[in-house]
């Protein structure tokens, strides 16, 4: 059980309540987080992809956001980005994040209800996957995705594409590098096309595009 609070808001993002996580995720209440796509400008472009451990509770060996995490209570958005650093140990200026705006999310797997306002970013690295001093204990895994492969992917064109990257083995203690082929079905579910949106947002922000959003 989690004893961290956070916020919980009305539909108009007004201030409500404090709850822990744990009963935030019970009631549906909604609260705040931060999203944080990295993405290299190396060649045509890559997107980063956190792989969530085999032994997770929810969606194992799954797909999702590079570092991502829930506000406590009173943090604000340049705050959160300590999430960044406790899961990829980089630390991060808040001036360097792309903003994107806010991304509504809603999901309700098994008893869990997350009602979520998250605050989209992107930031620009050239570090490849194995370059990173990651912490095992918060991430097990890292892999990129080629952009164009992305677009396709999501955009319907392809069945699979390849990730390249690292993962963390419990055997040998070890970091050791992995290349898989992946489906739309091996990233974390979610009720719109978010992981479509950001390819094409990453292609957009490489391309010196600054009109962009979620």
């Amino acid at each position: 059980m989690s004893k961290e609070s956070v916020t919980i808001y009305d539909e108009n993002l007004k201030e409500m309540a404090v709850l822990s996580r744990d009963e935030a995720h019970q009631t549906g209440g909604w609260h705040r987080s931060i999203h944080c796509w990295i993405i290299r400008p190396i060649e045509q472009g890559y997107v980063l992809f956190q792989k969530r451990g085999r032994d997770k509770k929810l969606f194992p060996n799954f797909l999702d956001i590079t570092a991502a995490g829930h506000y406590k209570s009173g943090e604000s958005a340049r705050e959160g980005t300590r999430e960044i650093l406790e899961e990829l140990r980089v630390d991060v200026k808040f001036e360097d994040l792309i903003p994107l705006g806010i991304k509504i999310d809603v999901a309700k797997v098994g008893d869990v209800i997350n009602r979520e306002f998250c605050d989209v970013f992107i930031l620009i690295r050239k570090e490849s996957p194995e370059q990173y001093n990651l912490d095992p204990s918060e991430v097990e895994g890292l892999v990129q995705i080629k952009i164009n492969d992305g677009l396709k992917l999501f955009g319907g064109e392809v069945d699979k594409v390849t990730a390249e990257g690292i993962e963390w083995s419990k055997d040998t203690q070890k970091w050791r590098k992995i290349k898989i082929e992946v489906s739309s079905t091996d990233f974390i579910p979610r009720i719109d096309p978010y992981y479509y949106k950001i390819f094409i947002m990453a292609k957009l922000v490489l391309a010196g595009e600054k009109y962009i959003s979620i």
